[in-house]
């Protein structure tokens, strides 16, 4: 019979050498494969109730946004203008055409950097709180027991931009829904899984 070792085989036990003696227990190592510790996940940030920002490349993304809003008015405005003089001269079909695209120009350039200044979010211990709006404040407040599930999703500008959104759905009403922009990939997902741990849908990480 081939000799066999007792730490491959069992804890060590060190027997008592008199009758008054406890009896002591030392646990031998083993392999390495059964003796590997588990390291838990980094968890996630502790609640500070301190405002958290967005991306500042969202305002790069606003930007965009406003002037896309400006292609429907500007056919519109410049089909009309072509019913009207289409039989005279073209400049005023062209200057109703180029008029939304200056108005969403100027509204780029200054909006944008309002609203981003006005938009935080925070995570207290009981709500997520919302703070944005530029001509007028929106503060919501939304108890983590009203949430029912927490998405992320990315278009196709963000994807170029490098943002992603997080869109918690609440128990408020029919289709209720709170949309956290321009976060990084990392940020939006960790949120998500905040939220969602804070919520009770999922375990915590």
């Amino acid at each position: 019979m081939d000799d066999e070792r007792p730490s491959d085989l069992a804890p060590e036990t060190v027997f008592p050498a008199g009758p008054d003696a406890a009896v002591r227990t030392e646990p031998v190592s083993a392999d390495a494969s059964s003796t590997a510790e588990w390291f838990p996940p980094t968890p996630p940030p502790p609640l500070d109730d301190s405002p958290r920002l967005l991306q500042p490349r969202v305002k790069t993304l606003w930007r965009i946004g406003i002037l896309l809003q400006a292609i429907l008015p500007s056919a519109l405005a410049g089909f009309a203008g072509w019913l009207v003089w289409r039989d005279d001269t073209v400049w005023p079909v062209i200057a109703l055409a180029v008029a939304p695209w200056m108005i969403a120009a100027l509204l780029a350039v200054r909006l944008p950097a309002r609203r981003y200044t006005a938009w935080h979010y925070r995570l207290t211990e009981e709500s997520l709180r919302l703070d944005r709006g530029v001509m007028v404040r929106i503060e919501s407040v939304v108890p983590y027991t009203r949430i029912q599930h927490v998405d992320t999703e990315q278009g196709p500008i963000e994807r170029a931009l490098g943002l992603t959104r997080v869109i918690v759905h609440t128990a408020s009403g029919s289709g209720s829904t709170l949309t956290i922009p321009g976060l990084s990939p990392d940020e939006a997902t960790l949120l998500r899984e905040q939220l969602a741990a804070l919520a009770g849908v999922v375990e915590p990480l």
